[in-house]
């Protein structure tokens, strides 16, 4: 045997022996137990410090936050690495309120299957009952009085008759306690008058405006009424021969008054002031107009229909000047910041060529939005999320709702009625 081959059995030996025992070792490794007192195993495997359970791309970006499967026990006191968009519930709501306690962020909802009351904060996620008393098939929930008092709306023995009904939610959650939560007795709370068509909660919260139609055969006029939820007291302050009116806001002293919206039907905004009776047109004349004002009512965003689609706008109510939006989008899936400027806006993706808003209605079209910033002074739009890159269903999202500490919005995927939330304080500007 010449030198030369006995070098190659020696190296293939070394080669196999080498392979061996590298084998072993990785099988070693592999069953034992992680160590308890570092804070996971996945740490032992970085040779440059503790990794922290974060995982980096090569932006530098933390993409801890965008994997749900990332959060930390409550137990331990640490904070969940939560994704900023998050689905709160599976279940369908009907209504949501968004509050603060102790400078955290809740949303409490109504579930449309039960008529419960839940409450959840969204620092970790947690969630607890608030009612527990049973008032199913619920159509619509308004909350008010500080979130104390909801009104649900719900179909009365199986039958097409919407019945409203004032819920105390402190009361009722006394009441579960003393019926050990069996009680099929009606919670506390008081109805409504039969035949509400639409309302809306005073932006103090401590009125609600109501419409009713006239009860008379073939007569189509309506009459317009103010529940005060501290004095239980009713107080009509408004009539009209037209019905179909939609009050889209109240500041306890005057309602803004929308026509309902249609692709081939001129609408219309007025604002009726209580006190004086006096109805004013802030704008008319346009087909398909849904309204938004702000939070201080000196601006409108409104939406009009166009030629298979529809554009949207911002009146200025001092200086009756507008300014047009490249968005498109309807005001039903936008919500004003409280600085009067500032909007966030659900904007479809695709919008197909259909009547608006009477396919978004009906349900014949449905959309996958993402989220844009809008300032209305200069008109610069900004996306702040890309829906998709956190779940593949698509979000048809509204009731756009600020939290009271603007470091979320809160909206309902209308595909489902489920409930979500996006942490816009950790959104890229």
């Amino acid at each position: 045997m010449s030198k030369k081959q006995l070098y190659i059995i020696v190296g293939i030996f070394a080669i196999i022996t080498l392979g061996f025992f590298l084998a072993s070792f990785v099988l070693t490794q592999g069953n034992k137990k992680p160590d308890n007192n570092q804070n996971g195993s996945i740490s032992n495997f970085f040779p440059f410090g503790n990794s922290n359970n974060t995982t980096t791309t090569s932006g530098g970006k933390n993409q801890a936050a965008n994997d749900p499967n990332s959060q930390q026990n409550i137990a331990t006191g640490v904070k969940k690495n939560l994704p900023i968009l998050r689905q709160i519930t599976k279940k369908a709501v009907a209504g949501l309120y968004a509050t603060q306690k102790s400078g955290k962020s809740y949303v409490n909802y109504t579930e449309k299957e039960t008529g419960n009351v839940f409450e959840t904060r969204l620092e970790d996620m947690q969630t607890n009952r608030l009612s527990n008393s049973i008032m199913p098939r619920i159509s619509e929930a308004y909350f008010a009085n500080q979130g104390n008092s909801v009104i649900v709306r719900y179909l009365k023995n199986k039958g097409d008759t919407v019945s409203s009904f004032i819920l105390d939610i402190q009361k009722t959650a006394q009441q579960d306690l003393d019926n050990a939560s069996t009680s099929a007795t009606l919670p506390n709370g008081r109805f409504l008058p039969a035949g509400v068509m639409n309302m809306v909660v005073s932006d103090d919260e401590k009125t609600a405006f109501y419409l009713t139609r006239s009860e008379e055969f073939n007569n189509r006029s309506s009459f317009g009424s103010v529940y005060d939820f501290e004095k239980n007291t009713v107080s009509e302050v408004f009539h009209s021969p037209f019905s179909e009116w939609l009050p889209v806001s109240f500041n306890s002293k005057n309602v803004l008054l929308q026509t309902k919206a249609s692709q081939n039907v001129p609408g219309y905004l007025y604002s009726f002031n209580i006190k004086t009776g006096i109805l004013q047109k802030i704008i008319g004349g346009i087909n398909g107009l849904t309204t938004l004002p702000s939070p201080d009512g000196q601006h409108i965003l409104y939406s009009n229909s166009t030629k298979g689609g529809l554009a949207l706008h911002v009146l200025h109510s001092q200086d009756r000047t507008t300014t047009d939006l490249i968005l498109k989008t309807l005001p039903e899936k936008c919500v004003w910041k409280n600085d009067n400027v500032t909007l966030y806006c659900a904007i479809p993706g695709n919008i197909p060529s259909m009547d608006y808003p009477d396919a978004w209605y009906q349900g014949t079209v449905s959309f996958s939005d993402n989220i844009w910033q809008v300032d209305t002074k200069i008109g610069k739009v900004t996306t702040i999320l890309t829906s998709s890159g956190f779940t593949m269903d698509p979000l048809d999202m509204t009731s756009l709702t600020l939290s009271p500490l603007q470091d979320y919005i809160y909206f309902v995927n209308k595909n489902n009625s489920s409930l979500w939330a996006f942490e816009v304080g950790k959104a890229e500007i």
